[in-house]
């Protein structure tokens, strides 16, 4: 669900894949909540577009 959100959000199609891994997974992974992972990733993502205008 995560990365059909996120589709639209990079000019890149594989960027949120990958930084999808690289921020949540692996934050849950060392013990991080997942929903504020997801949340920073999102966030990121949105930034990173509006940014990239």
């Amino acid at each position: 669900m995560c990365l059909a959100w996120a589709a639209g959000k990079s000019d890149h199609p594989n960027h949120a894949e990958s930084s999808y891994q690289k921020l949540v997974v692996d934050a849950v992974a060392n013990g991080a909540d997942e929903l504020t992972a997801i949340n920073a990733w999102m966030q990121q993502l949105q930034t990173a577009k509006t940014g990239a205008g």
